[in-house]
């Protein structure tokens, strides 16, 4: 069985990636591992603890606070936070058996792109024959750890929870149960508190930004590529899906740039 990370990058206006981190589970510790020492890196280097999100947008774009204390913060400059992509990439792609994979679609919906990326994964598992178990970054009905909540405020959590979930979990009950290698519903985890879903954000934004600097066709001049998102994105070239262009599969019906 292989588990599977997924988070999404794009705009709103040209299209949606989605990035999947396929990793053995046999693996999974490896995997965990080798990105856990690149936390670790980045907090002796930099101050960032390792239970500080790293979300890809706010690192390159200079937002969001990071560092432990205000003096790292005012050394966490940009070449430090670029130097905090590669150097996790980099550890990830250390990890032995991970799999790397993103699904570029013209489409502005995550939901119909999760569509496009189940399909591709329900495909390559029965070429592999395995089967896949999916993560995807999105509310869990937990709420903030420690909150003090009432009943009511669970509920309503919950209840918020299971409904943005409706299209990914639909996507997956719409396969051949008889045929199907995507097994189970779809199972949310919010990217602050589950490292893996990290690090397929970070994954996925230095794809979108290498697919937007080659294929302007599809994403439009608006948008500048981010050249040090594109060069930790590199760090994984040893992971990306064999036969795929740089890591990533156009999915479009009516045209394949």
């Amino acid at each position: 069985m292989h588990l599977v990370y997924v988070d999404d990058s794009g705009d709103s206006r040209n299209g949606t990636i989605l990035t999947a981190l396929l990793v053995p589970d046999h693996r999974w510790n490896d995997v965990l591992a080798a990105w856990l020492e690149g936390r670790r890196e980045i907090h002796r280097e930099f101050g960032v603890p390792k239970t500080k999100e790293l979300h890809a947008n706010e690192l390159y774009k200079g937002r969001g606070r990071y560092c432990e204390t205000s003096a790292d913060e005012d050394l966490f400059s940009t070449p430090r936070r670029e130097a905090t992509g590669r150097i996790m990439l980099s550890w990830l792609s250390k990890a032995e058996g991970l799999l790397v994979v993103t699904i570029a679609t013209p489409t502005n919906s995550s939901a119909q792109a999760y569509v496009a990326l189940v399909n591709w994964l329900d495909q390559w598992a029965e070429m592999e024959q395995t089967t896949v178990m999916i993560f995807y970054d999105g509310q869990q009905g937990y709420g903030e750890p420690h909150a003090d909540r009432s009943p009511e405020e669970i509920r309503a959590d919950w209840e918020q929870a299971l409904r943005s979930a409706a299209p990914y979990r639909n996507t997956h009950r719409a396969l051949d149960l008889g045929t199907r290698r995507v097994i189970e519903d779809v199972v949310m985890q919010d990217s602050k508190y589950n490292q893996l879903i990290q690090a397929a954000d970070l994954v996925a934004y230095g794809a979108y930004h290498l697919h937007l600097q080659n294929h302007p066709e599809v994403w439009g001049q608006k948008n500048k590529p981010v050249p040090a998102a594109i060069r930790a994105y590199y760090r994984t070239k040893n992971r990306w899906l064999p036969g795929s262009d740089n890591g990533i599969i156009w999915v479009d019906e009516r045209k394949n740039p």
